[in-house]
């Protein structure tokens, strides 16, 4: 009989792993084409090769490494069909998910996101801080979904266009487009506290097309 473990308490060492190189990955700090070598991650981060092995099967399977036969694990590229099939899904995807999860969403949360999003308007901030307002944003939807299957794929849909998002919006040092994102979060927000269903369906579709349109312009 197998005797039942608590798993629950912490993230495992491989989740971690995965973690923090997918942090670092949609932040460029580990720029498309950087090899990712078990022996080197394991020694920067003092633990066996075991759990690097499968965090870099994870990042594989959502994306952001390829595994080349004899060559080890790199940091994947992100190509303009890339960029437009993740912004296509999220299209189809998150007005639906928005109307769907709106009944959950905690109003305390919404008030929230909106006090964070008026500190943004009012004042100075970095890429971070607005990453962090726009996850929130989105979060709100994303993680008070009953359907697991949609989450799931909605927030790896989200972590890569963080990373197409840094790429135009920080190497090309375009603060332009987060402060026009900003402004259509707090339409967001405000069509959730109203609490109708349709006007948070539309409110999110304009959303990502205009940001679709943002970046295709911008890589074109």
């Amino acid at each position: 009989m197998y005797q039942s473990q608590d798993l629950g308490s912490q993230p495992s060492l491989k989740q971690l792993v995965y973690e923090n190189l997918q942090n670092k990955i949609i932040l460029g700090e580990l720029a498309p084409g950087t090899k990712l070598t078990e022996e080197e991650l394991a020694q920067s981060m003092n633990i066996s090769r075991a759990p690097i092995r499968e965090a870099l099967n994870m990042l594989e399977r959502d994306g952001f490494t390829k595994i080349i036969t004899r060559k080890g694990a790199v940091v994947a590229e992100m190509t303009r069909k890339d960029a437009i099939d993740i912004w296509t899904c999220r299209i189809a995807l998150e007005p639906f998910a928005a109307r769907e999860a709106l009944p959950n969403i905690p109003p305390q949360d919404i008030q929230t996101a909106l006090e964070h999003i008026e500190t943004l308007e009012k004042n100075a901030y970095t890429f971070d801080d607005y990453v962090a307002s726009d996850l929130e944003v989105h979060g709100l939807y994303y993680n008070n979904l009953v359907n697991e299957y949609m989450k799931s794929i909605l927030n790896n849909l989200k972590a890569h266009s963080v990373r197409v998002r840094w790429t135009k919006e920080v190497k090309h040092k375009n603060s332009d487009q987060s402060q026009i994102s900003i402004r259509e979060h707090r339409k967001i927000l405000e069509a959730l506290q109203s609490n109708d269903p349709d006007a948070v369906f539309n409110v999110v579709k304009e959303h990502i097309e205009k940001s679709a349109e943002r970046l295709f312009d911008a890589l074109d």
